[in-house]
């Protein structure tokens, strides 16, 4: 995927996206989404990368558009991964790869009130996407960690068959309020 077209696929209008912020993205790969989030994110914020493949985050930028990418080799799924207190957690193909996908939704929340989710469209495992996470399935997850509003943003066809989507799930604000 362009790094365009990943822009498109997260951006949304409910996130103020004109004032420095932190953000995780976790299961980062070699940066396509870090770098669309990295586009959005005005100048002086920071994004903490994270993947479990040292290569990987070798590709990614240490800044871009004036946000600072800070890499962290870790296992997302990990109780051991420490991460700071941020604005939003980005995964974009990630959370099939959890099994325990609501176990890890209830630590982030320690983190964030705010998720930006990109996934397959499928209920059924394959070898690479293992725990799959359709819309349904991923409203589920959140609702069941106390995250009553999720909202489907955008869906392109995948270049693997199918759909990818986007979704943005927030605790404790809904749509249209303003977030300290």
């Amino acid at each position: 995927m362009k790094i365009s077209e990943a822009t498109t696929l997260i951006h949304t209008p409910h996130i103020k996206w004109e004032r420095p912020q932190s953000w995780c993205d976790l299961g980062c790969g070699s940066g396509t989404f870090t770098t669309a989030l990295a586009h959005l994110l005005a100048p002086g914020s920071m994004i903490h990368a994270v993947d479990l493949d040292a290569r990987a985050l070798d590709s990614v930028p240490n800044h871009y558009n004036g946000v600072e990418i800070r890499k962290l080799l870790g296992d997302i799924g990990s109780p051991s991964l420490r991460l700071p207190p941020v604005e939003g957690i980005l995964m974009a193909n990630s959370l099939h790869f959890i099994q325990e996908q609501q176990e890890l939704i209830r630590r982030l929340l320690s983190v964030t009130d705010r998720f930006l989710i990109v996934e397959y469209e499928r209920s059924k495992p394959n070898r690479w996407g293992p725990y799959p996470v359709g819309f349904e399935r991923l409203r589920q997850l959140f609702n069941g960690a106390g995250v009553q509003h999720v909202d489907k943003l955008a869906t392109r066809p995948s270049l693997f068959g199918g759909t990818i989507y986007s979704a943005l799930a927030e605790r404790s604000f809904g749509r249209g309020e303003a977030e300290g």
